[in-house]
């Protein structure tokens, strides 16, 4: 990037990108309790919780204020579209026309947040994901979006397997995570040390969705919490 980014990336993805990420439809998820972390600006809390289902976003930022959060989306977001005008071959132009197309997307889930995180802040909770306040099996469902297996220069593996576990701590069935591929179609070195050591708690699978930005980015990892220590 032209320009470096401090701090984490807060930007988010939308609500519709999330069914289509995590293999999910509304009528499944009518009598869920669903955690999303880290949740960053996405629309998926906002979009859902308005119509009356049960979500609740984590995120290490959320305790602060609207105003500066939502400067930093859009920060973040022109940042990001900046740098990926080179790297434009390296996507799949389905879900998206083009780079103005994803842009003018996730500025508008990054609004549907901003205003959600106004008015119902209470959908928001700040945490580190690696010691969530959460109770044990607390969520039906957990979700991760483009977090794990993609930044391995920032978040190494012992990030990776606290976070995990504690995901499935607080998690009564499942936990999905998407993407698990980094750019040019490469698996994060990471994924298999984590497979390997998060086999010994819970059932794994690799599924593919109907969804696919990155190239090769049409899996994801569903964590069942069917087994218990």
């Amino acid at each position: 990037m032209s320009e470096k980014i401090k701090g984490p990336l807060f930007i988010g993805r939308s609500w519709a990108e999330y069914l289509k990420m995590f293999n999910l439809t509304a009528d499944e998820l009518k009598k869920m309790n669903i955690l999303d972390g880290a949740a960053g600006a996405s629309s998926f809390t906002a979009h859902m919780g308005k119509k009356g289902f049960h979500i609740t976003a984590v995120d290490l930022l959320y305790d602060q204020d609207p105003d500066l959060l939502r400067a930093k989306c859009r920060k973040h977001l022109q940042i990001l579209v900046k740098s990926l005008q080179p790297l434009k071959k390296e996507f799949v132009w389905t879900y998206f026309r083009d780079l103005d197309h994803l842009l003018e997307h996730r500025m508008l889930s990054c609004q549907e947040f901003s205003r959600d995180y106004t008015e119902n802040p209470e959908r928001y909770v700040p945490a580190d994901l690696t010691s969530l306040p959460f109770d044990d099996n607390e969520f039906n469902l957990v979700l991760s979006s483009h977090l794990f297996f993609i930044y391995d220069h920032r978040l190494d593996l012992e990030f990776h397997l606290q976070a995990l576990k504690e995901m499935i701590r607080v998690c009564k069935n499942e936990v999905r995570v998407y993407p698990l591929v980094k750019h040019q179609q490469k698996k994060s070195s990471l994924l298999k040390p984590v497979l390997d050591e998060l086999s010994k708690k819970a059932e794994l699978d690799l599924v593919k969705v109907n969804y696919q930005f990155r190239r090769g980015g049409d899996e994801m990892l569903v964590i069942k919490n069917n087994i218990r220590d």
